[in-house]
């Protein structure tokens, strides 16, 4: 898949992969090893980089995962295996640990019967 929006698509004179900024070391750093994307991290820290940096703004991050995640164009590589499951995961963890929202309409409707 390619990573990056239509506007923000690699140039021909920009290096194929950024280097992994510090800021997103920390944040590495700071999740739990079970879900830190360390192949993701290794093969495109540029991915790396725009997830550490939308981390904290839920819509944005939910947005950038669906965009890495979902093909909505029809014509879309696909990333390795192993980096797919990584992104999946931290997604995952993303919406249960860090901001978690109600999945379907029962979620919600569990919760309302619960206050």
């Amino acid at each position: 898949m390619n990573d990056l929006p239509a506007g923000r698509r690699r140039g021909e004179g920009q290096a194929a992969t950024d280097a992994l900024s510090a800021e997103s070391a920390l944040w590495l750093n700071d999740l739990p090893e079970a879900v830190r994307p360390m192949k993701t991290c290794a093969r495109f820290p540029r991915i790396v980089n725009r997830l550490s940096s939308a981390w904290t703004r839920p819509a944005e991050c939910r947005a950038y995962f669906d965009e890495l995640l979902l093909d909505r164009r029809g014509d879309r590589q696909g990333f390795p295996l192993e980096v797919a499951f990584e992104l999946a995961a931290l997604k995952n963890y993303f919406e249960t640990a860090v901001h978690p929202s109600e999945q379907t309409v029962w979620d919600d409707i569990i919760q309302r019967h619960r206050r």
